[in-house]
């Protein structure tokens, strides 16, 4: 199983995998027939809700790629009980003991009982006020819609309530957490499973492996190449590696076309597709009868947009270049401190205000670097998109 911990700050986010042989998929709803919308906050693209338990309201993320998780002092004084303990590995071999707690939390007006909830919170999130993670082991007995223009999510065991007859839908595969996959269709014909995760707010996460298939497929086109690192975890940064960035013509999700779709690939990945889609749609997970449904905005999307020459990263208290695409020519290189952009003081910066703040680079086609050498000689650089 997989726990997605990393936050996407420009990056691809890193995974925890829960050694021992446990089913999560425990618990269940204190009634049957129930349909409740609930309403839920964003930040860049996370999404967050406020289940109740003990009487009293909490900040969670929904996060259909984790496994539920509390606090485990908030669990504690809740009265939650520890019914197991488990072994989580980093992406980077680091090994730490965890304990699974028997919690019992509101949603709406549905109290879910004794669902299973790991003790993992990673310190970041803080930045959030967060004290758990609505994950997929409490959904898998309901139907979840997600709806991002009325900003609400749908629970409900009741298949009639959202009227899904006659729609499209594509067979929906789980495991014991219950972590939601799907088959994609990339060109004519060439499918990869990539799992369905709230948690991650970018649109696709591919493998270099899974590009690489698709290339061999005719089914992408590698645009540019790279070199750098652009994603962290609690045990340090990403080594510095080659990276790809690609061009994938066409996906078909239960019958609506993506086109021009511009991503990048990683070696230390689990394939996935996030919250930028429910920009084009509403996505229906039923878990009941284990199908997947997409009902798209529009029936073609061409999401074709032009690219920056290089990625931002975090290191320490600063501000850094990650990767640098080779073609770019922009005269950066990685790990250089940037200390400014277009004059706006980035010298030392807080991680929770980048995590609360859009992109520095969001909204811009052009914007000028105040860049710090290795020996603090600083120069600037414009650079451009394109």
């Amino acid at each position: 199983m997989k726990f997605i911990i990393c936050v996407l700050l420009f990056v691809l986010p890193c995974t925890v995998t829960l050694a021992q042989k446990f089913s999560y998929n425990q618990g269940e709803a204190s009634t049957k027939n129930y349909y409740e919308e609930i309403p839920y906050e964003t930040i860049n693209g996370k999404m967050f809700v406020y289940p109740e338990i003990a009487g009293v309201k909490h900040k969670f993320l929904f996060d259909t790629g984790a496994p539920v998780a509390i606090d485990q002092d908030l669990g504690q004084k809740s009265g939650a009980k520890v019914i197991h303990t488990d072994i989580a590995v980093d992406a980077y071999g680091n090994k730490d003991s965890i304990k699974v707690m028997g919690i019992d939390l509101k949603l709406g007006s549905v109290t879910f009982n004794n669902i299973p909830a790991i003790t993992l919170i990673p310190a970041f999130y803080k930045c959030w006020g967060v004290e758990g993670v609505i994950g997929s082991n409490l959904l898998h007995n309901s139907i979840v819609s997600i709806n991002a223009v009325k900003h609400i999510i749908i629970i409900t065991d009741q298949e009639s309530k959202l009227a899904l007859s006659g729609k499209k839908s594509l067979p929906l595969i789980l495991n014991e957490q219950s972590d939601p996959k799907v088959k994609l269709t990339f060109g004519d014909k060439t499918e990869l499973l990539l799992g369905f995760d709230t948690g991650d707010s970018e649109l696709l996460r591919i493998s270099e492996d899974g590009m690489n298939r698709l290339k061999k497929a005719g089914a992408c086109e590698v645009i540019a190449k790279g070199y750098g690192a652009n994603s962290f975890s609690g045990a340090g940064a990403q080594k510095a590696a080659d990276k790809y960035r690609f061009q994938i013509p066409v996906i078909t999700l239960c019958g609506y076309r993506f086109e021009n779709i511009i991503t990048e690939s990683n070696k230390q990945v689990v394939p996935g597709f996030g919250t930028k889609i429910l920009n084009y749609g509403i996505i229906t997970l039923d878990y009941i009868n284990k199908k997947f449904y997409f009902e798209g905005i529009a029936s073609t999307t061409d999401l074709y947009e032009k690219q920056w020459p290089f990625h931002p990263t975090l290191s320490g208290d600063k501000l850094v270049v990650g990767v640098v695409w080779k073609d770019s020519s922009i005269g950066i290189k990685p790990g250089e401190q940037i200390t400014a952009v277009n004059d706006v003081d980035y010298s030392h910066i807080n991680l929770c205000d980048l995590l609360n703040n859009k992109s520095i680079l969001d909204g811009k086609e052009t914007a000028t670097l105040t860049i710090k050498d290795d020996k603090g000689v600083e120069r600037k650089v414009q650079i451009d998109k394109r």
